[in-house]
C-alpha cells in the first residue's frame, strides 16, 4: 500500500513536472519576437510569480527523486537476486543512474544561470548565453536526456494505465520530439545569432 502512494506521488510530482516542461517551451519560443520574450520574462521575473513557481518545480523535482530511490529501493528488497535474463532493450541501471544526475546537474545549471539573468534583457542575454558552442552542446545533451528519460517515463505511466504501447507509442514518442525541439529551436537558433 504504501508503495503504491509513492508511486502516484512521484507519478504526481512528474505530471507537474511534465506541465511546467510545456508551459516553458511555448514559452522560450516566444524568443523569435524579442520585444514579447522580454516583456513575457519582466513579468514571469516579478518575484510573486518567479519565486512560488521555483519552489514548486524544486519540490516536484524532490518528490519526484524521491519516489523513484524509494521505488528502487523497495524493489530491490524484494527481488535482492537480479533476473537472470537480461531485456536488452532496457538501458542498465547504472547508466539510467548516470543519467538522472546529468539531468539534475542540468536542472540546477538552467536554474542557476536563469537567475543571474538581466530581468529586462532576456532576449539580450539568451543570445549571450548561447554564443559559446560549448554551451550549445551542453544544453542539446541536457534535452537529448531529458527527453530519453520523458520517453521511458511516460511509456511505463501508460503501460500502468493499461494503455499498451503500441497504440499510443508513437504518438508519445512524436510529442516528445516536437517538445524537444520546441526547447532546441531557441539555443540553436541565439548560437546561429537569430531572432
Amino acid at each position: 500500500m504504501l508503495l503504491q502512494h509513492r508511486k502516484r506521488l512521484m507519478a504526481l510530482a512528474g505530471l507537474v513536472l511534465a506541465g511546467y516542461l510545456i508551459v516553458h517551451m511555448f514559452s522560450n519560443l516566444l524568443y523569435f519576437n524579442a520585444e514579447r520574450f522580454n516583456s513575457f520574462y519582466q513579468l514571469y521575473n516579478l518575484p510573486f510569480i518567479r519565486w512560488p513557481l521555483l519552489l514548486l518545480v524544486l519540490a516536484a523535482l524532490a518528490l519526484h527523486v524521491w519516489g523513484a530511490i524509494a521505488i528502487r529501493r523497495h524493489n530491490a528488497k524484494v527481488r535482492p537476486v537480479a533476473y537472470h535474463k537480461r531485456d536488452y532493450l532496457q538501458p542498465p541501471k547504472a547508466l539510467v543512474t548516470l543519467s538522472i544526475i546529468l539531468i539534475g546537474l542540468f536542472i540546477l545549471l538552467h536554474i542557476v544561470q536563469t537567475l543571474q539573468f538581466d530581468p529586462q534583457d532576456a532576449y539580450g542575454e539568451t543570445l549571450a548565453l548561447f554564443a559559446s558552442a560549448g554551451m550549445l552542446l551542453i544544453y542539446l545533451a541536457g534535452l537529448l536526456l531529458i527527453g530519453m528519460h520523458l520517453q521511458h517515463s511516460l511509456n511505463n505511466v501508460l503501460q500502468t494505465l493499461g494503455v499498451t504501447s503500441k497504440t499510443c507509442y508513437p504518438l508519445l514518442v512524436t510529442l516528445i520530439a516536437l517538445l524537444m525541439l520546441g526547447f532546441a529551436a531557441v539555443p540553436v537558433a541565439a548560437y546561429l545569432g537569430q531572432g
